[in-house]
């Protein structure tokens, strides 16, 4: 009886491994969440209460802001290109259906958030504007 030297019938493919899943926005975000069935599906952006006492709102929506920075710095997918408008539209129609007495349409909160997402984008222009210069910025 002779042996087969290649017997592949019990060889192991490698496979590149897939890429890790993941997890969506709504299920990592504090502020998110996904919405029921009964209340029509698809994902609520914006669930945050505001205490009314504007500066620790604004504290509140500055850490928020950061939670969400660092979301998109670890995931920068394409997803991530419309987070930010889908999260204000529903900053916005939150506030509006509160009908808030003193008829500003944002809380601490929103403002806290959004002023938060402004100083990191302001800070990455000024970067990329100084990058490339010589020193002392001079161009």
């Amino acid at each position: 009886m002779t042996k087969a030297l290649h017997n592949t019938a019990s060889a192991k493919i490698q496979t590149s491994r897939p890429a890790a899943k993941i997890a969506h926005e709504a299920d990592t975000l504090s502020f998110m969440h996904r919405k029921g069935r009964d209340a029509g599906g698809g994902i609520c952006y914006w669930n945050v209460d505001a205490t009314g006492h504007f500066g620790k709102d604004c504290d509140k929506g500055h850490e928020l802001a950061r939670e969400y920075l660092d979301f998109i710095g670890r995931h920068p997918t394409n997803g991530a290109t419309t987070l930010l408008g889908c999260i204000v539209n529903d900053m916005c129609r939150l506030r509006q259906e509160e009908r808030l007495p003193s008829r500003n349409h944002l809380t601490g909160v929103e403002i806290g958030f959004l002023g938060e997402v402004n100083r990191y984008a302001a800070t990455m222009v000024a970067v990329v504007k100084t990058m490339g210069k010589s020193e002392g910025g001079a161009e």
